[in-house]
């Protein structure tokens, strides 16, 4: 036989070898019983009989062949499919040490070759196209020594159909929404609104959010920040505090149980909806019905902490949420009210908004917010240089709002020069984002993570 074969050439190889064996056995089945069965073989039926075994012998052969031919076509046939899934496994081993680190507080690695392939924004298109020809082989082409360059010495993933992963077309660095450093692409987290945060400025916005309910849940351009996917990237530490003011704001504001010790006021839980007692670790033991020190076999008491801020708001002018009870206060705008619970309602009367009939602006607070606006649109200089057209603007703007003064979504511009946000009150030194159409006046991260 020959010592190298294609499939077709095997084929044949084994009908004629079969063919062979078919004739013997028949030769074979028309002697039964013509010969007493203690006879001695005849030198012609050894003959047959070894020639049997040599066929079966070749046959066998031929099998390993066909066999062997079929795993060399399959692997010349996916190879870019098993590049792809090596190169998976290899950045998949290189991210889990890359986390370790983090984890541990360490200095990051670099980041390997195969988390920058990975990281390139085509790459899932490329590998779905790959897996889903890898049935043809011509749909694989070998790249010439040139191209291969393009990859690197320590990768080896062949181009597909023509198009070539070149390092080029991975950006290595994205930008930081937040303090807008350039930032390697192994090294940032990835928001599912398609903004990258450096740690840094991930870590900063998760411990905000731990002292701001404002911030929870913890979001980006109003979609919600995965938290399986961050929280590995986080401290130990802030890990576990996150969690534990994740479980207080996702409580009712109106059931949640504060320890009354003012030293310690740590959240104990929801109020169960029957009178019961709950001891703090401090010690305090509470009555969660009405949040004070547990009076045993005594009717409750209204707490006294919140008759003195009731007082207080009262006096004030301050309003109460009918959602959550917080205590609420208006400084510009209109009347219409959004607690951060999200029940709107009016300030003059705390009714559910659109449910009352008083009216929605105060004239002076109305032509405070046009000036507002139009002052923040465009700039001190204009209003001093042209102070009559200023005017104007803030007239038209006056009746403009009385016709509509909802800012149903944001669009966010940068403004050059610092000033203080309107939203957090911290004073930015550089720029600040203008709203275009309420004219807002705040900083990048209440631009993306609250508003």
């Amino acid at each position: 036989m020959n010592t190298r074969f294609s499939v077709p050439d095997i084929e044949a190889e084994a009908l004629v070898l079969a063919l062979s064996l078919l004739d013997i056995e028949e030769v074979e089945g028309s002697r039964k019983g013509k010969s007493r069965e203690d006879a001695c073989l005849t030198d012609e039926e050894i003959a047959f009989n070894f020639q049997a075994e040599n066929l079966k012998a070749s046959l066998a052969e031929l099998r390993d062949r066909r066999f062997a031919l079929s795993l060399d076509e399959a692997l010349q046939t996916d190879t870019a499919a098993l590049s792809a899934l090596s190169l998976i496994n290899q950045g998949e081993q290189d991210d889990h040490l890359f986390a370790l680190a983090l984890e541990r507080g360490a200095d990051v690695p670099t980041p390997t070759h195969s988390q920058e392939v990975l990281e390139w924004s085509g790459f899932l298109s490329f590998f779905g196209s790959i897996m889903s020809s890898n049935n043809d082989i011509t749909d694989v082409v070998e790249p010439d020594s040139d191209e291969m360059e393009d990859l690197g010495e320590s990768s080896r993933l062949p181009y597909h159909g023509g198009q070539p992963l070149a390092r080029d077309r991975m950006p290595s660095r994205v930008e930081c929404i937040i303090c807008g450093d350039p930032v390697r692409r192994s090294q940032v987290f990835s928001a599912p609104c398609s903004h990258f945060y450096c740690r840094d400025c991930l870590v900063n916005l998760i411990e905000a959010s731990t002292t701001d309910e404002t911030l929870h849940p913890v979001r980006c351009c109003q979609e919600p920040l995965p938290v399986a996917n961050f929280l590995p990237l986080l401290p130990s530490d802030l890990r576990s505090h996150f969690q534990d003011k994740s479980a207080e704001f996702a409580t009712p504001p109106t059931s949640r149980i504060y320890c009354p010790n003012q030293t310690c006021s740590k959240f104990l839980g929801s109020s169960s909806g029957r009178r019961s007692e709950i001891e703090c670790s401090c010690g305090t033991r509470v009555c969660s019905a009405c949040r004070n020190r547990a009076h045993l076999y005594e009717d409750c008491a209204e707490n006294a902490q919140t008759s003195v801020i009731k007082s207080l708001a009262s006096q004030m002018g301050w309003q109460t949420c009918p959602g959550c009870h917080a205590i609420v206060e208006l400084w510009q705008g209109c009347y219409h009210m959004t607690c951060r619970c999200s029940t709107q309602f009016c300030y003059l009367c705390a009714a559910l908004w659109k449910t009352c009939d008083c009216r929605q602006w105060d004239d002076q607070r109305l032509l405070d917010d046009a000036e507002r606006r139009v002052y923040n649109e465009f700039g001190a200089r204009e209003a001093a240089a042209r102070p009559e057209i200023f005017v104007d603007r803030v007239y038209e703007r006056m009746a403009a709002l009385e016709e509509n003064h909802e800012c149903a979504v944001h669009q966010w511009v940068y403004r050059s020069g610092g000033g203080r946000c309107e939203e957090c009150h911290d004073n930015l030194w550089s720029y600040l984002m203008r709203c275009r159409d309420c004219q807002a006046l705040v900083c990048r991260r209440c631009s993306v993570n609250r508003l």
